[in-house]
């Protein structure tokens, strides 16, 4: 015996059915009606390269260090975005200037491990980074 295996029922009506659907190709000409359904529709894609795609209001792309107009970067080394940060993806050394201020001297985040939740451009002080 075989399991959940279900007979076609062998009435006259049925039989007559398979038949038409058979012989008369149903099923061919309501896929070829539903293929040229869609020949006559707006496309969904576009030609990227040359056109771009509406981009979400929330959108956060990847982050950026800014920089003053003289060159100088803007990050004083406060390393507030490394500890908000919740995926622990920025990386900040820093060392002490003749001047007295700190500047850092590697700034880096692992976007393997970035959510890209934001958190790190909000506790920024000095705007600094940008997403």
């Amino acid at each position: 015996e075989y399991v959940n295996v279900q007979e076609q029922p062998m009435d006259m009506r049925s039989i007559t059915d398979r038949a038409a659907q058979t012989l008369l190709w149903t099923e061919l000409f309501r896929g070829l009606a539903m293929t040229l359904s869609y020949l006559f529709r707006e496309p969904a894609t576009i030609n990227y390269p040359f056109e771009k795609g509406p981009l979400s209001p929330r959108f956060r792309g990847e982050h950026a260090l800014r920089r003053y107009p003289s060159g100088e970067e803007r990050c004083i080394a406060c390393k507030l975005c490394e500890a908000v940060c919740p995926a622990q993806a920025i990386t900040i050394e820093a060392e002490p200037r003749a001047d007295g201020s700190r500047r850092t001297t590697r700034y880096d985040i692992d976007m393997t491990k970035c959510i890209y939740c934001g958190f790190c451009q909000e506790a920024c002080p000095v705007d600094a980074i940008v997403e």
